[in-house]
């Protein structure tokens, strides 16, 4: 009896497809079985490529399936697949594969079409290729029509940035605000536009309070300033060298937008410098009215003297600037941690690190195993292509590959925290601003006074019935909640919490010493 033929299949869809087409991957796979079986092959391995487009080569799955095919110990005679379109849209890329694959002994076997060996079957399948790229053109052309029909229409269709979700509404793709970042956007947007802040200051600011990436990374420099200019937040999209107005929701208004847009003008100064800030009036433009109004500051001449005084623009809001102080004194300190809170913390944090500390450590040797392992197939790689099995292009493609896979794993290495932040140094230095925040508050100067009333409270003060309220306080003085008889669940101590606190206490740290201005960079 006549030996089997060895042979890999490989399948390809995209959700897409799958749906609107039915080539699914288990019709695939049965269509290439029941073709292995009546032309006497034997199935060695299956590669299933799921979501991945054939517009290029560079898909995992193909990647592997090439490198199999490469080793002559396989012994591979064919690539059973179902359409030339799971292989390929592009005839260029289609070429490469097929020399490719005929340079290491093997053919390629469609189950839909039919082409032999010979003048007429090569004919044949180059037909059948550029076909494949044909409709692969009109596919993207009607993909571009179609997205800016929606852009006409005010829909978003792309990926949606932070502070939104892609959503349908009416079976119609578009974009909703996120219910936990786009207030964190919005929040984001009126801390600068306050000019209290060095902006560099504010996203590390909003980075303790918990502005994410979709992969719950920090925000980047680069990425903060490019979001800061995006006029999507706005309500606008702009794409294709065309600008619409959307009918999603805008995060902010244009008059905010374009007050930050100011702002990013004076990119890199303290914002203490600005005229609007006087050590004579800490509080302005932090507190607000119930309307919205930010309270002024002024020196109001008497008949001997002049005299301090707050005011929002309205009649008869006049407020004794030492009285109105030390009534937001007495609001600071109504958060205040004492010892035994302080204590307390300490303990809870030691447990809940002692536990992550395990885990992270294992993470991170999988990592590095992973990397190890990622380093090895580069060699191994170079060395195939050195011996005449792998050409240069593919060599290319699929180090390229594997770089991008270590690349990732040394960032999420990177982003695993090995727990080496000290807490007991954080809140040792910490501990007497903690328990008494308004006593630090009085004593600094303008530029640290600022920066503990924005730390402790992010979102400012509002003043209504000549009683101070505030939506957002900081995460350290959130932790006082936890310790109360009847414990809120408003403070859960998971592992995102616990970072953001470590951040926070570190950035709290930076403003006592003073060293703000050149604190480094920990997202």
């Amino acid at each position: 009896m006549q030996p089997l033929k060895r042979a890999v299949i490989y399948v390809r869809v995209s959700t897409k497809e799958q749906v609107d087409e039915g080539n699914s991957l288990s019709t695939q796979e049965k269509m290439c079985r029941e073709y292995t079986s009546k032309n006497g092959y034997e199935v060695v391995h299956v590669y299933i490529e799921q979501g991945e487009s054939a517009k290029t080569a560079l898909r995992t799955e193909l990647q592997k399936m090439l490198l199999f095919c490469s080793d002559k110990k396989n012994k591979i005679n064919a690539v059973i697949i179902y359409k030339l379109d799971r292989l390929s849209r592009n005839t260029d890329d289609y070429s490469q594969l097929r020399l490719l694959l005929k340079k290491y002994g093997v053919e390629i076997k469609s189950t839909s079409e039919f082409f032999e060996n010979t003048p007429q079957g090569k004919f044949m399948e180059n037909m059948f290729a550029n076909v494949a790229q044909f409709d692969n053109d009109v596919r993207a052309e009607r993909c571009a029509g179609g997205m800016k029909d929606a852009m006409r229409e005010g829909r978003y269709v792309w990926m949606a940035p932070i502070g939104y979700d892609n959503i349908r509404v009416g079976g119609k793709a578009t974009i909703g605000q996120n219910p936990t970042m786009g207030p964190l956007i919005k929040q984001t947007f009126e801390t600068i536009a306050k000019n209290t802040h060095a902006i560099e200051d504010v996203r590390k600011l909003m980075t303790t309070i918990g502005l994410r990436l979709r992969n719950g990374k920090p925000v980047s420099k680069q990425y903060f300033y490019s979001m800061l200019k995006n006029r999507v937040y706005m309500g606008m999209i702009e794409k294709f060298g065309e600008s619409h107005k959307g009918l999603f929701e805008p995060i902010i208004d244009e008059d905010l937008f374009n007050q930050v847009q100011k702002v990013l003008r004076y990119r890199g100064k303290k914002m203490s410098q600005y005229k609007l800030d006087s050590e004579d009036f800490p509080l302005r433009r932090f507190v607000v009215n119930e309307e919205g109004k930010k309270i002024t500051g002024s020196w109001c001449k008497g008949r001997s003297a002049k005299y301090p005084y707050y005011r929002f623009s309205i009649k008869g809001s006049n407020y004794n600037r030492d009285d109105f102080e030390e009534k937001f004194c007495k609001y600071m300190d109504r958060f205040q941690l004492d010892k035994d809170l302080i204590t307390k913390l300490r303990s809870k944090l030691k447990d809940k690190l002692g536990k992550a500390t395990a885990n992270e450590q294992k993470d991170g040797r999988k990592l590095r195993t992973h990397i190890q392992e990622l380093t090895e197939r580069q060699n191994t790689l170079i060395k195939k292509n050195l011996d005449g099995f792998i050409s240069d292009t593919i060599l290319k493609q699929q180090l390229d590959l594997i770089e991008r896979d270590i690349t990732e794993s040394q960032i999420n290495l990177a982003s695993i925290q090995e727990m080496e932040i000290d807490f007991e140094e954080l809140l040792d230095y910490v501990e007497s601003y903690l328990e008494n925040p308004s006593s630090i508050w009085k004593d600094a100067k303008l530029d640290k006074k600022l920066k503990l009333q924005w730390f402790q409270f992010p979102q400012g003060i509002t003043l209504k019935n000549n009683i101070y309220g505030t939506a957002q306080i900081a995460n350290i003085f959130k932790t006082k909640e936890a310790f109360l008889p009847l414990q809120s669940s408003m403070v859960d101590f998971d592992m995102n919490f616990v970072n953001r606190l470590a951040t926070e206490l570190q950035y709290l740290v930076w403003i006592l010493k003073g060293e703000y201005d050149s604190a480094p960079d920990r997202s």
